[in-house]
Order: structure tokens, then sequence, then C-alpha cells
């Protein structure tokens, strides 16, 4: 009896063996699918920052740019900047006079308030792109990696399956062995 039970047990945990050996390699498959599937979609994430930043700085500078152009070209403020040595706030104001040094000073106010406008924007614009690439991680790139999550929990129940199956496939093929002995026929008609 206990041949039979040992040949049908190893058949029985050969086949759940080589069952749980086909899901295997199909959740491996999987998770290779999905590392790459997250991998592409960090690397698809980072390169949006980093184009949405770039393009943030483009912005900044030409604002800048525009703002500062559009100051120096008041009327005189050329000839005024000159005199005080360049574009530069360290020359002399002697050289100029009253009206000068009041349309310089309100160069150098609208320059300042420039500058403070531009960096309070930039700081705005950078925390929007910061949102939005938090935003693309939280609904584009957690699910992916939940998925891999998922499939590697999958792989580590199914890894405790095997070795179960293949437990039981060689304790059934030790038992079916066991009784082909006793099953054997002695035609020697000594003991042993």
């Amino acid at each position: 009896m206990g041949f039979l039970l040992g040949a049908y047990g190893k058949l029985a945990a050969g086949s759940r063996y080589r069952s749980l050996q086909a899901r295997m390699m199909r959740i491996q498959s999987k998770i290779r699918r999905a590392t790459r599937d997250v991998a592409n979609m960090e690397k698809m994430i980072d390169r949006q920052e980093k184009m949405l930043t770039n393009n943030l700085t483009i912005q900044s500078n030409m604002a800048k740019q525009m703002a500062m152009g559009t100051l120096q070209s008041l009327p005189g403020m050329q000839e005024i900047l000159q005199k005080v040595g360049g574009y530069s706030t360290n020359g002399t104001l002697t050289e100029l006079t009253a009206e000068e040094k009041q349309k310089y000073a309100q160069y150098q106010m609208g320059m300042n308030n420039m500058q403070y406008m531009s960096e309070i924007s930039t700081a705005q614009q950078k925390q929007y792109v910061s949102d939005m690439i938090e935003q693309m991680r939280e609904q584009l790139l957690q699910p992916l990696k939940d998925e891999e999550d998922s499939l590697q929990l999958e792989k580590d129940t199914l890894e405790s399956q095997i070795q179960v199956a293949k437990a039981d496939y060689e304790a059934c093929q030790k038992m079916e062995q066991a009784d082909v002995k006793m099953l054997t026929p002695n035609y020697t008609g000594g003991q042993g």
C-alpha cells in the first residue's frame, strides 16, 4: 500500500511542482517587465522635471533681461549709467546732477524690485513644478511600484510553495522506493 501511496503522491507532488515552476516563470517575467516599466517611468518623470526646470530658468533669465532692458532704455539712463561706471552699482555719483541722481535711484529701486519679483515668481513656479512632479510620481509611478511589490510578494509565496512541493515529491519518492524493496521477491530463499 505504501508503494501505491508513494507513487501516487510522487505524481501529484511532481505535477504540483511543475505547475508552480511554470507559474514562477510567468511571475518572474512579469516582475522583469514591471521593473523595466518602473525604471522607464522614473526616467520619463526625471526628464520631464529637468525640462521644466530648464525652461523655468530660461524664462526667468529672459524676464530679467527684458526688465533690465526696459529700465536701461528709459530716457537718459544710458548716459547716467556710463557716468557711474557702467552698469555696476559701485560707480561714483558725484558727476551726476540732482535729476540724474533721482533717475539713478529710481533705476536702482526698479532693479531691486525686478530682482525681488523675479525671485518670488521663480520660487512660485519652482514649487508648482515640484508639486506637479510629485503628483506625476503618485499617479503614474506609484501604481507601477505597487504592482512590482505585489508580484514580488507572489514570487516569494511561490518560492515557499515550490520548496514544499519539492519536499513532498522527495518524501513520496522515498516512500515508494522503500516499499519497492519490500515488494521485490526474494528468489534466493535466504535471509536478507
